[in-house]
């Protein structure tokens, strides 16, 4: 996923002019729409819960996934930030994630206390990067909150397959718990930081 999500490295003043670039209705952004769509597919068919349903699930978690560094290029490559996508891609990050997560819990292999957690952290950050952006502030992305999302991601494409060696998926959960905590006091840490040395 893309390298700014999390936000969790060195932070700078953002340019004058910055999110009135581009126009929000532009590649990037639709794609991170497209990913917002997904979402329900995802859910329907893990609802649905047979074999060949959570193979397409599956896949289309997958390429949804993928999409998120195909808008990332596009925007950096080609389009320059915009305010909305800088909210609204992180947004849409998290709405795949723990939507995913959300329904693994309810159809029973996914504990639901690791969804709480996870969800916890992902508003939080969420709270104080908006909190940030307002006072024109945003900061760099850093290792742990790459590691966590790829963590996240891992443990969705575990749980969602019909046939996963139990070991494997108790190993991924426990690591995107513990990344996940990890990222997010690393975050408030070095959020609340930069925000005063920005000023």
């Amino acid at each position: 996923m893309r390298a700014h999500h999390d936000n969790d490295g060195g932070a700078s003043r953002l340019p004058a002019g910055w999110g009135q670039r581009v126009r929000w209705h532009n590649p990037a952004n639709l794609l991170t729409l497209l990913r917002v769509g997904l979402v329900p597919v995802i859910a329907a068919l893990l609802l649905i819960g047979t074999d060949p349903t959570r193979w397409w699930a599956l896949a289309i978690f997958v390429f949804a996934a993928v999409t998120d560094s195909v808008d990332g290029w596009v925007a950096r490559r080609y389009l320059g930030p915009t305010r909305w996508g800088k909210l609204a891609d992180p947004a849409a990050d998290k709405a795949l994630i723990i939507g995913s997560l959300a329904v693994l819990a309810y159809t029973g292999p996914f504990p639901w206390w690791a969804v709480i957690v996870i969800l916890v952290r992902e508003v939080g950050v969420t709270v104080q990067r908006t909190w940030l952006l307002r006072r024109d502030v945003v900061m760099a992305a850093g290792r742990l909150g790459k590691a966590k999302t790829l963590s996240q991601i891992a443990a969705v494409i575990v749980f969602v397959p019909p046939a996963v060696v139990s070991e494997a998926r108790v190993a991924l959960l426990w690591l995107a718990v513990a990344l996940t905590v990890a990222s997010g006091l690393d975050y408030a840490a070095r959020g609340a930081k930069r925000a005063v040395d920005a000023r």
